[in-house]
């Protein structure tokens, strides 16, 4: 880039930004993404489309809606890189400034809306234990999964597995044998990169979640009262139960097959042998009469996730550029092919003789659908 360039523009700054927070977003680059055209503040609540199904009828039928039913996801993540650039730095090339500055903020705020990404595996319900040495059913197996879950398997571009660094490293392993894999080993081999394998596109992620379970006492546990279809709060108890229920834990009720994942911001502690005001999610699939046997799912894990790109989504919208009537240098910079915004703000800080720049996005995340992923669970 030339040295040309006016340095003092934030504009410069919020597009080299954006540039270099698309190449870094992980999980966020495949899941589903909608965004608001309008400057949002922090705990805005805005409505994006969520991808809709359909259903094939007998013809004539009448029309099902194309738009898809929209989803409220709040803005709850407003998150920023400051810096301070000496006049010397501000005589560097553009280039110098990129590497230095603006890729590493880039990355601190993609890193960011990564780990939350992450965070939405506690609302998956359904896992698969995979095997302490990885081996082609902990993909099939999967898959037998999602395929029972009616989740569309036919479009491999939509279909992800996101793994941590002990089955990054068992899968390479496995796959690189020539013997196993044929020619595709010899690129594996050299580019590290294990690519799509029967139907999923597999990729390794250092934010990667673990799981540490609650310390309820007791697995078998009843349902405490009749709850209706919908709802998402429910009681358990037992004869004799002590501890806790944490988010990411999963259980199942007799009779029902849809599996439910705690959701609770803080631990649900056992009291007089019951959990109250169990959040699940998600809702209840059919009504749940009182004393219907509850079976939970306790175990400590590595999240590595198996979904559809529709399973979660990322929500964003601009900043405001208000600061402006203060003196201060504003853009904002918004890619609607991705959803993707980003606001830069420049401003000279004459006690410390620098020119402060800030990077910032607004963003928030939502599972959408449980049932489009599982974890394949690696026991810690």
């Amino acid at each position: 880039m030339a040295n040309n360039l006016n340095l003092y523009d934030p504009l410069f700054y919020a597009q080299e930004g954006l540039i270099q927070l698309q190449k870094a977003l992980g999980m966020a680059s495949r899941v589903h993404r909608g965004y608001d055209k309008e400057p949002q503040q922090k705990g805005s609540t805005i409505k994006i489309n969520k991808p809709g199904t359909f259903t094939a009828q007998d013809a004539p039928s009448n029309d099902q809606d194309i738009n898809a039913e929209g989803t409220e996801i709040k803005l709850d993540k407003w998150k920023e890189v400051k810096f301070g650039l000496t006049d010397k730095e501000l005589n560097s090339t553009g280039e110098q400034i990129i590497a230095d500055h603006i890729q590493p903020a880039a990355y601190a705020i993609a890193d960011d809306i990564d780990m939350n990404l992450n965070a939405l595996s506690k609302f998956v319900p359904w896992y698969y234990d995979v095997a302490a040495t990885s081996e082609i059913k902990d993909i099939t197996r999967v898959k037998k999964i999602l395929r029972d879950n009616k989740v569309p398997l036919n479009i491999p571009d939509t279909l992800f597995y996101e793994v941590g660094s002990e089955m990054e490293a068992g899968f390479a392993e496995l796959f690189a044998s020539t013997g196993f894999a044929g020619t595709s080993a010899e690129e594996l081999q050299r580019t590290g990169v294990i690519g799509q394998k029967f139907g999923f596109n597999i990729f390794a992620n250092q934010n990667v979640g673990t799981h540490t379970k609650g310390t309820a006492s007791v697995a078998a546990l009843l349902t405490n009262g009749a709850f209706v279809k919908g709802s998402t709060v429910v009681n358990l108890d037992a004869a004799a139960v002590t501890g806790t229920l944490v988010r990411g834990d999963t259980f199942a009720i007799a009779g029902d097959p849809q599996r439910y994942a705690v959701v609770n911001d803080a631990p649900v502690t056992a009291v007089g042998n019951a959990f109250t005001a169990v959040q699940i999610f998600p809702p209840l699939s059919k009504d749940t009469a009182d004393n219907t046997a509850v079976t939970l799912s306790l175990m400590n894990h590595v999240e590595n996730l198996v979904y559809h790109r529709n399973a979660f989504a990322l929500a964003m919208a601009p900043l405001s550029e208000m600061g402006r009537e203060f003196n201060v240098k504003v853009e904002t910079v918004f890619d609607e092919a991705s959803g993707i915004a980003l606001r830069a703000r420049m401003w000279y800080d004459a006690d410390r003789s620098k020119t402060k720049v800030a990077l910032d996005a607004l963003y928030g995340v939502k599972c959408l659908d449980a049932n489009l992923a599982v974890k394949a669970r690696k026991v810690m």
